[in-house]
């Protein structure tokens, strides 16, 4: 026997008008009807047809992962992806091939962007907003004031920190960050720390802040280069975990204690923290906020743009950080 719609809707109950928006999926349709509908397919000898997912799409256009921040980021958006009204799409950018971006775009018509690099290619970002897409700076801050961002105040989340050292008594302080020299997290962290420092009647000198990246690999190589250039300092603030895991590495290469010797602070908050003995003292970001709060913005309307959202942090204690008068911070 043919099922119609027409036979569907009075076996489940409901207006053939509610049967047509569940098969299409052109409309939402709540599960309790959902689950008549399918009954009563099967009652007339049919079978629950496969649907159009309801979900929009979502571009995740990635640079890299050699940052653990942008690999967690992207964990958790795909961990909060079945939960949510978005289906996620990666895409590498390579900006030798931006045709491969605007295929994609042709083809697949998403509702917006997400994307983690700060100095990401304004070209690109020009043309996703000419295609109408909303385009999501999520954790960072976007040099593109176009973009919607999504992240904690670094300015504040560093001046904390660095207030947190000095509390302890430190006053020599190493600060390891990537080129602050940008206008971006770098530069707003370095430019937090001197506020504390200055607060306290400190100058923050150029030979504190070592310019590296922000991995492992980047601290590891910084850390052994301030040792063998004879810098002295009773702390680190290093403004990633992947780049304080690195200078501890290199002070215990050294025996140099950590932290009895040397109190190590890191940046993020990341699983890595918790790995290393002595576990690493850092200031937290909720990326699991960070992500959801990205993913709301699409549900928002077109009209609401440029649209910065600001995040609590924290300050994670563990155990990588020492009192001065040789008392372990609790």
């Amino acid at each position: 026997m043919k099922v119609t719609v027409r036979k569907l809707a009075e076996m489940a109950g409901v207006s053939p008008a509610t049967v047509s928006r569940y098969l299409n999926a052109s409309e939402s349709v709540s599960l309790a009807l959902a689950d008549q509908i399918d009954k009563a397919l099967i009652t007339l000898g049919g079978t629950p047809a496969v649907r159009q997912s309801q979900k929009r799409m979502v571009l995740v256009l990635l640079t890299h992962l050699r940052f653990d921040f942008y690999s967690q980021t992207l964990a958790e958006l795909l961990s909060q992806e079945p939960e949510g009204n978005w289906a996620l799409a990666l895409l590498r950018y390579d900006p030798c091939h931006p045709e491969l971006v605007h295929n994609f775009v042709n083809r697949n018509h998403p509702a917006g962007v997400i994307y983690f690099e700060e100095e990401m290619d304004q070209q690109i970002l020009s043309y996703l907003q000419k295609c109408g897409l909303r385009t999501v700076m999520c954790g960072g801050t976007a040099v593109d004031r176009q973009s919607d961002r999504v992240h904690v105040n670094d300015i504040a989340a560093a001046y904390e920190g660095t207030r947190y050292l000095l509390d302890l008594g430190h006053r020599s302080i190493l600060f390891l960050s990537d080129d602050e020299r940008k206008i971006g997290a770098g530069f707003q962290r370095v430019t937090g720390s001197r506020r504390a420092m200055e607060e306290q009647g400190l100058v923050l000198s150029e030979e504190q802040v070592l310019r590296c990246g922000v991995t492992f690999g980047d601290g590891y190589d910084a850390m052994r280069r301030a040792l063998s250039e004879g810098q002295r300092f009773t702390a680190v603030f290093a403004f990633s975990d992947e780049l304080a895991l690195g200078a501890m590495a290199a002070l215990y290469d050294e025996g140099i204690r950590v932290p009895k010797d040397v109190s190590v602070l890191g940046y993020d908050d990341l699983p890595c923290a918790t790995r290393v003995r002595p576990a690493l003292t850092t200031v937290h970001q909720p990326i699991d906020t960070i992500v959801r709060k990205s993913l709301e913005l699409f549900s928002q309307s077109p009209q609401a743009i440029h649209t910065e959202i600001l995040l609590p942090h924290s300050i994670v204690e563990r155990q990588s950080c020492w009192r001065l008068n040789g008392d372990a911070a609790e």
